[in-house]
């Protein structure tokens, strides 16, 4: 009888390596059909909210979202309990750091730059500019914000803030853990664009996968990276004005600003990142003792 275990073996290890292996060519993958269509969930939001950011917070499991016009809010994952608070500045982005704390942190257009905002008291504690570094024109600087942890780092991780105008995403320590005043910013690295797409409009990290996203709102693409930018995978986007994102499980929000108002689309069943190969390559050793039975038997 023929053996066919070298065979499935070879199969086992393109299938790995494939999965392994990021996109080299743009070819962004149609939206999952099973996530469509989008729900709004943002009709609760005040009149004329122009939705430019999203984030959800595990601890205290609400969406916080700002508007351009320059509020932060807050609401369930279906769009009830709507909080707000009047901040001002043209706010175009959110991320939370450490969820056990009460600070989010805000990210301002122009002049670009960083704010730490406390939800518990509504107050803004100390504010980080970015503009030795990153600036664009005025309706055209930080477009996107998110917290990539890394429990190796003194400040427990690093913030990535993309530049509208060009598409770079320029990656910050901030001194969050060691200090509670100080607004000293370090500028760790840049990350150039991608395949020549610019306007950068949002970026969420999801660790569970180690996978960087991003949207991207003239092109209508949702992008999935390394931390270190390397394309893992992208898909086009439906909808338009795309400038918020955020991942809660399979639930992916999106954020849309029309100029005059916004809304908020939950998009369910959306699956992002492919199977991780480590999790195919758990089956390996299995494969293996079949082949030495068969071999010895």
């Amino acid at each position: 009888m023929v053996c066919k275990e070298p065979r499935r073996l070879s199969i086992w290890f393109a299938v790995v390596c494939g999965l392994a292996a990021p996109h080299t060519a743009w070819s962004a993958d149609p939206f999952p059909p099973e996530a469509l269509p989008g729900v709004s969930v943002g009709g609760n939001l005040p009149a004329g909210y122009e939705t430019s950011g999203v984030v959800w917070h595990s601890r205290v499991q609400k969406l916080f979202l700002v508007g351009d016009g320059g509020t932060v809010s807050s609401m369930s994952a279906n769009g009830t309990g709507v909080t707000n608070w009047s901040v001002g500045g043209d706010l175009e982005g959110i991320t939370i750091a450490r969820p056990q704390s009460d600070f989010v942190y805000v990210g301002v257009e122009h002049p670009d730059s960083i704010r730490e905002f406390n939800i518990a008291t509504g107050q803004v504690t100390r504010t980080f500019s970015l503009t030795p570094w990153m600036t664009g024109p005025d309706n055209s600087g930080l477009e996107a914000l998110t917290f990539v942890p890394d429990a190796g780092n003194p400040e427990g991780g690093l913030f990535y803030a993309g530049l509208q105008a060009d598409g770079r995403i320029f990656v910050f320590q901030l001194p969050i853990l060691s200090s509670t005043t100080s607004t000293a910013v370090t500028h760790v690295r840049t990350i150039s664009a991608l395949n020549g797409v610019t306007d950068i409009s949002d970026m969420h990290y999801e660790a569970g996968q180690g996978a960087l996203y991003a949207i991207y709102d003239s092109a209508n693409l949702l992008r999935a990276m390394k931390p270190d930018g390397t394309l893992i995978k992208e898909w086009n986007l439906p909808g338009s004005n795309q400038e918020g994102l955020a991942l809660k499980g399979t639930d992916l929000y999106i954020g849309e600003d029309y100029g005059s108002g916004g809304d908020v689309l939950r998009y369910s069943n959306f699956v992002g990142e492919p199977a991780s190969a480590g999790l195919l390559l758990l089956g390996l050793p299995w494969l293996l003792r079949r082949r030495r039975t068969r071999t010895h038997s």
